[in-house]
Parts: structure tokens; C-alpha cells; sequence
């Protein structure tokens, strides 16, 4: 007996990746606004296969950037540099008033914001963006900096800070809500006198989407903040005047997944047989209890995809047949994949032995239990099991097949 199969399948690959790109700053003396990109990664890898979150991948700018770049790793955050197109990015007037009050070096900032980023073909993805802290550098123009003015501060606590205070000082600080709502911070007076920002940098937690939810494309968004005294995202102060007094930060995601099926040679054809040969229906007449092919492949993915049959001889049940042009009886196809779950609505089952029928609305799907699966030896079972063998046993001479089509349909 004979089965055809011819096995359709759409290759591809998972690469999922965000993107909170390169930092570009871009002065428009009419808009007066710094735009940033930032860009995060998804890829699968053979040397981390259970990896399902994405790798934040931008060029750090700011005090992450350098010297600071293991203590940030060790905090889990990252930074942006708010640089203007001019040398300095503002200035400060102080009051020279002992406390934390607006007139001090005060920094208020935003709570999370969330993103929804748009791929070229419509499909959304939300992304959640937390300011956790802010570094600065500042300068004395006229009046020194008192020692007193770092040691004490609120609402936030200083990660680092250098040991020049007389006319330089540079700090970062980190939300002690971790960015999880607005916050406030202050150190305890800044003198009467004129100060100039030589750099300000926002810390930044990112939060993304589950990548195997994803599909293919490029993916879209921006969050747009306001710089300067009361009332804005970033506020500092009184007495502030920033250079460019918005922030854009652009997000794209790009999401490329990764999916790859390998038959050997000769799978197209399933030649169906007793589990121990033919010698006992040859010899003494007794019915086989299975006719069976398995037929291997390997698969590789970190994608959602389904498993379809379309029949020549379909059958009421959903499953196929195989015929010799007289009678015709249903064939049992099913599938294993170690690695993978099988649902169909709300279930979820293991992929060994899960079985296949062709079906317009029922159709099963299979996700990798961890970030990705790579060439993980699998196959196809067909099989003809009990009553059916003794309908076609009473044909002697003739050869029951069909062509049965297995479609995999991956979210590309």
C-alpha cells in the first residue's frame, strides 16, 4: 500500500527584535526638540535556546555609555543623553535657600508611559517605557557650590557621585519607586547664583512585548515629553531655562521570525506496514492490527504556527482515506514534536502523538515551550488501526492510496 503526501510548508525565520535604535539627536532651531531612537533584540540562538525576551541593543549614550556602564548593567538600567545640538543644554538659577525646594538642583520626573508600536501590515504591540532616574553634570558660573549641597537628597538615591563640589559636580540619581509613578527629587540647596548644564541624561527601564506573540515586521511608535520648569514630563525647577525644551523618543520593532522544516529525500511517499511484517497475515492468516509509516523530519522555530491536512479522499470525520477505487477507510495521521505545546481553543497538550485531521475552523497550533526550537528531530505517524484492516484485507490484490497534504502555516 501506497500514501503520497506532498508536504507544503512556509520557511522563514524568527529574529524578533525591538528597536529602541541608535541614538541620533536632531536640533530644529524652530522645534527646538532632541529626538532618540532606541533599540532592543530578539534573536533566536542556539546557545541560549530559552531565551523569550528581548536584548536591549541601542548605542547607550550618556552616563552609561563609559565609565558607568557595569554599574548600570549591574541595575539593570540603561541611559540617554538629552544633549543639545549647543554646549551647554541649559542653565539654573539658584536660590541659595537650605532645603529641597524647586530652587535647589530639583528633578521631577515622568511616570511609565505606554507605547503602542504599529507594524507596515497593522498589527500592534504595546511597550512599556520607565524613566527610573536622571544624571546631570553642572557647573558653577559665578557662585561656588557649597560641600552641603549633595549629601542630602529625596525621592530618590544617588547611585554615584564624583568628588569635585566647588564649581562641577556630576551625580547620577535613581527613583526610589523605580520608576513605577512620577517622582521628585532634590538635593538640599543650590546657592544664589547662575549654574549651566553641561549634560543631562534620563535611566531608563524598558519593558517589551512577549516576541513569539509577535509576527514579522517592522513595528512603530513614539512618546514625546516636555523639558523644563512646572508642568513638564521633566521638570526641573524653578528658575530653569532648557535649550530644547522637547524630547521625542521613536521606537521601532523589528520582528523577523525564524521557522524551517527539513524532509529526507524520499518523503513524499508513505509505504504503509505491520509493525512485525507481513509474515503473520502471510502465514497464518491473522489480521494486522496497525498498518504504519513514520515519516521524519527535523524542526526548527520560535514562532507560532499550524498544522493542517487537506485529503483527496476526505472523510466525515476529518480525517482522511485511502481508497482502491472500491471501498475507501479513514487514515489516522498524527504528529510529535518534543519541544512543542498543540493546542486547539482553550487546550493545550503536549505535541507527541497529537492528532491531525483536516479541518477549515479547528485547526491545531503549536508554540515552542521555551524562546526556540532548533532542528528537533520530529515526525509524522500514518497509520490504518483495527476495523479497517479487515475491510481491506477482503480486497486481495489491490492497492489502497491517497494523497494526503500537510500544510504548516507559520505567524510570519
Amino acid at each position: 500500500m501506497t500514501i503520497k503526501f506532498p508536504i507544503k510548508y512556509n520557511p522563514a525565520g524568527l529574529i524578533l527584535l525591538v528597536v529602541l535604535l541608535v541614538v541620533q539627536l536632531v536640533w530644529q532651531a524652530s522645534a527646538q526638540a532632541v529626538t532618540v531612537q532606541v533599540s532592543a533584540e530578539f534573536t533566536p540562538s542556539r546557545n541560549n535556546p530559552n531565551n523569550r525576551t528581548f536584548t536591549n541593543t541601542s548605542n547607550v549614550s550618556g552616563v552609561c555609555s563609559g565609565a558607568h556602564k557595569d554599574l548600570c548593567r549591574s541595575l539593570g538600567v540603561f541611559s540617554i543623553n538629552m544633549r543639545s545640538s549647543v554646549t551647554d543644554s541649559g542653565t539654573k538659577m539658584g536660590d541659595g535657600v537650605r532645603g529641597y525646594g524647586r530652587g535647589s538642583l530639583y528633578f521631577g520626573l515622568p511616570g511609565p508611559r505606554t507605547i503602542t508600536v504599529t507594524s507596515d501590515t497593522g498589527e500592534t504591540a504595546t511597550v512599556i517605557f520607565r524613566i527610573v532616574g536622571a544624571a546631570f553634570r553642572i557647573h558653577a558660573e559665578d557662585t561656588p557650590m557649597p560641600v552641603s549641597d549633595v549629601r542630602s537628597y529625596r525621592g530618590c538615591r544617588e547611585a554615584f557621585g564624583n568628588a569635585e563640589y566647588q564649581t562641577n559636580i556630576m551625580r547620577i540619581m535613581l527613583a526610589d519607586n523605580g520608576g513605577s509613578s512620577q517622582s521628585a527629587c532634590a538635593f538640599e540647596m543650590l546657592g544664589d547664583g547662575l549654574y549651566s548644564f553641561s549634560a543631562r541624561d534620563l535611566v531608563y527601564e524598558i519593558e517589551t512585548p512577549e516576541p513569539l506573540n509577535m509576527k514579522n515586521g517592522i513595528y512603530r511608535g513614539v512618546s514625546s515629553y516636555s523639558v523644563g520648569g512646572m508642568g513638564h514630563d521633566f521638570d526641573y525647577g524653578d528658575g530653569v531655562n532648557i535649550v530644547d525644551p522637547s524630547l521625542n523618543i521613536e521606537f521601532a520593532l523589528t520582528v523577523n521570525h525564524m521557522f524551517a522544516l527539513e524532509f529526507p529525500p524520499g518523503s513524499d511517499t508513505a509505504v504503509l506496514q505491520p509493525l512485525g511484517g507481513w509474515s503473520q497475515w502471510t502465514d497464518y492468516k491473522k489480521v494486522p492490527a496497525t498498518l504504519r509509516k513514520d515519516q521524519h523530519f527535523t524542526v526548527s522555530g520560535s514562532t507560532n504556527f499550524s498544522v493542517n491536512l487537506s485529503c483527496e479522499f476526505p472523510m466525515p470525520d476529518g480525517r482522511c482515506g485511502i481508497s482502491n477505487g472500491v471501498s475507501t477507510v479513514p487514515l489516522d495521521v498524527a504528529i510529535t514534536m518534543p519541544g512543542f505545546l498543540g493546542r486547539i481553543g482553550m487546550g493545550f497538550m503536549e505535541a507527541v502523538d497529537y492528532p491531525l485531521t483536516a479541518s477549515p475552523i479547528d485547526v491545531p497550533r503549536f508554540s515552542p515551550k521555551e524562546g526556540a526550537v532548533f532542528q528537533r528531530r520530529s515526525y509524522l505517524r500514518f497509520e490504518v488501526n483495527d476495523e479497517p484492516i479487515k475491510e481491506m484485507v477482503t480486497h486481495p490484490g489491490t492497492q489502497y492510496k491517497g494523497r494526503v497534504t500537510v500544510i504548516f502555516d507559520a505567524d510570519m
